[in-house]
């Protein structure tokens, strides 16, 4: 039998549906390239991550220095209230060094490797006389009586100095003698400098008009200072950080290889339509496959929106372009003030909405790192920061107005404070040694009881404890407002008993100079961890003094007479003695010695409060921060921060 004979028109269609479907391969195929070229997230990562390394390297040191500085402060203002000191500053040179050694074990202050101890007396209209300096071999540090911190820079080592007045032990020599003991310490600055440097720092350390280099800075080039909270007149001034750009633009190739694949689709199919001469209904079926298969492209260059994540906050307003955020510029219905801020993981700007009849408000807005938006983890964690906030409703707890997406930029809204945090007032009153007073202090206190318990006890939309542990309860998380209002701030590491990212068992997260033995080991943790973090907070307040309650530094020192923190009122004669036991006990290294929650812990300090007649109203915590502002200001900005960023999530 002949070959059946050739039926042109299946032919054609066969021929045309082939070219047909190999167009559509080349129009999908060009179309993710281009769509990919055309709508990708701009590469930010390595600006913000190597700023956020800077930022790092500089708080590393100022914590370092901020540590040495309380130690010599301690050491000096502990040496000075012994007895046999107070006795042995009346006597002469042989009666003081005799009470050292083999001889005696009076004076036997064992000092490390890195720290002088010095004795000075003056007698009356006489010059100043060195009784004793250990280690004996040690250059002498006597400064004419000049009570307080001293610190200078020699070389590649720092040197923290604190000078505190003994005041005799017999009655009848007090007005014969002065005496004074000196501490000090030396800090070796080349691994500060080393770490400094790795990190991209290029400038120079300041300190009383010496200097250290970091590094060569280039000729012509401007320096940004940037002080160090730890030590008075020390600053970095070091070439500013990049701008966070983007490190590179639309790539020009792709688009051209994309457009030109998908154009050669296009052609294809085009033909295929024409040479297949098919029903026009069956030519309408192959173009909505065509569009269907484009329109897929189109959809998978979108990002995917991590599970449980809220919808937008303000979906109707126009994107975020998050380099481009300066004054006027949109963030849903909000227009940017100014940026206030910035952290590993956001930055925080100032923005204000307006509504009818003239209505204004300000609100604080939080705007996640386009970079890490990509990262499921690091998006659960910054938004868990503002569910668990936002089911806490109380006058003590920054209140958070709306979360989610704008675009594809993750944001935080929150009630803008205008005020101060109580880590700078702190930092403020102990430089210029005006102390808080003491009313104020627990009035303070009271405020941020009131506002963790209110965490500790929230509940969720059913009713159901959501158990928060708010686990970074530090001076700079408390915002003290103008109207003399104290609010709990940054949830950024709280623990519920349900959320959706979940803590690494072992995973320390915190401040470790603020936080609980188990939580520093790693331990799961109650409220009594807040607890303890307050009671440090409150020593500072009341003491007038900076603390480190890291257990990786003080373990040498063991359990016994934790948390190794003289008597408040030894620091400060006026408080209340039995702040001493209230605070101290509150930091019991065993949880269960500490009071059971806020509550039981408010109702001490409310009980001393009530016994010496402490009143404090707003109004009164009002007055003593505009009076601290007004020291303050300019370089405040008129006093008005908000919560500082959550921090870098951890690895």
């Amino acid at each position: 039998m002949p070959p059946p004979a050739c039926n042109p028109t299946n032919s054609a269609v066969s021929v045309g549906r082939g070219t047909i479907a190999l167009g559509a391969v080349l129009v999908v195929g060009g179309g993710a390239a281009l769509g990919y070229a055309l709508t990708r997230t701009p590469d930010t990562t390595d600006a913000p991550a190597r700023n956020a390394k800077v930022d790092d390297a500089i708080q590393k040191l100022d914590l370092e220095l901020k540590t040495i500085r309380t130690t010599v402060e301690g050491r000096a203002k502990k040496i000075a209230i012994v007895t046999p000191v107070r006795s042995a500053i009346t006597t002469d040179v042989p009666t003081a060094q005799n009470m050292v050694g083999e001889a005696g074990k009076e004076l036997d202050f064992s000092p490390d490797s890195t720290e002088v101890i010095e004795l000075v007396q003056i007698p009356t209209g006489q010059r100043p006389l060195s009784l004793l300096i250990m280690p004996p071999d040690a250059v002498k540090t006597t400064r004419q009586g000049k009570v307080g911190p001293y610190d200078e820079l020699a070389g590649d080592q720092i040197i923290l100095t604190h000078t505190v007045e003994i005041i005799p032990y017999y009655p009848d020599k007090v007005e014969a003698f002065k005496g004074y003991v000196t501490t000090s310490r030396r800090l070796d600055l080349k691994p500060a400098i080393a770490t400094l440097s790795a990190a991209g720092v290029v400038g120079r350390f300041e300190l009383a008009g010496k200097t250290l280099e970091i590094g060569v800075v280039p000729t012509g080039t401007a320096l940004e200072d940037k002080p160090l909270m730890s030590i008075a007149g020390a600053k970095l001034a070091i070439v500013a950080p990049k701008p966070e750009q983007p490190s590179d633009g639309l790539p020009i190739p792709l688009v051209g290889i994309g457009a030109g694949v998908a154009g050669l689709g296009l052609l294809l199919v085009l033909i295929g339509l024409m040479t297949g001469k098919k029903r026009g209904a069956d030519a309408a079926a192959d173009a909505v496959a065509v569009r269907s298969l484009a329109g897929q492209t189109q959809l998978s260059g979108q990002h995917a929106v991590a599970s449980g994540t809220p919808s937008s906050v303000d979906s109707s307003g126009p994107a975020i372009n998050p380099h481009n955020l300066g004054a006027g510029a949109m963030i849903g219905r909000w227009e940017v003030v100014r940026r206030l801020g910035s952290g590993g993981m956001a930055d925080v700007y100032l923005a204000h909405s307006k509504g009818e009849a003239g209505f204004e408000k300000l609100v604080a807005i939080k705007v996640m790192h386009s970079h890490l938006a990509r990262n499921e983890r690091a998006v659960e964690h910054f938004l868990d920061e503002a569910r668990l906030a936002a089911r806490i409703h109380h006058p003590n707890v920054v209140a958070i107005q709306d979360l989610g997406k704008i675009g594809n930029e993750y944001v935080i809204v929150m009630d803008y404070v205008e005020g101060v945090d109580l880590e700078r007032l702190l930092t403020s009153s102990r430089t210029a040694n005006r102390p808080i007073p003491v009313d104020v202090g627990l009035g303070i206190l009271c405020r941020i009881c009131d506002g963790l318990n209110a965490a500790h006890t929230a509940v969720g939309p059913d009713g159901t404890p959501l158990g928060i542990i708010h686990r970074d309860v530090k001076s700079a998380n408390v915002l003290v407002s103008r109207q003399g209002g104290v609010k709990v701030v940054d949830f950024g590491i709280a623990k519920a008993a349900s959320q959706a990212h979940l803590t690494v068992a072992g995973e320390t997260k915190g401040t470790p100079s603020m936080m609980a033995p188990e939580q520093r080991v790693g331990e799961r943790v109650d409220v009594r961890a807040d607890v303890y973090a307050v009671a440090a907070v409150g020593f500072e307040i009341l003491a007038g003094h900076a603390v480190n309650l890291d257990l990786a530094a003080l373990a040498h020192l063991g359990v016994d007479n934790w948390p190794h923190l003289p008597l408040p009122s030894s620091l400060r004669p006026q408080l209340p003695a039995e702040l001493d036991q209230i605070l101290l006990g509150a930091m019991a290294f065993e949880r269960e010695k500490r009071p059971a929650d806020c509550v039981a812990f408010e109702a001490e300090f409310a009980k001393v409060m009530k016994q010496h007649g402490f009143a404090t109203t707003d109004k009164d915590i009002a007055r003593w921060v505009e009076g601290e502002l007004r020291l303050l200001e300019p370089a405040y900005e008129g006093g008005s921060i908000i919560p500082r960023p959550a921090g870098s999530m951890p690895t």
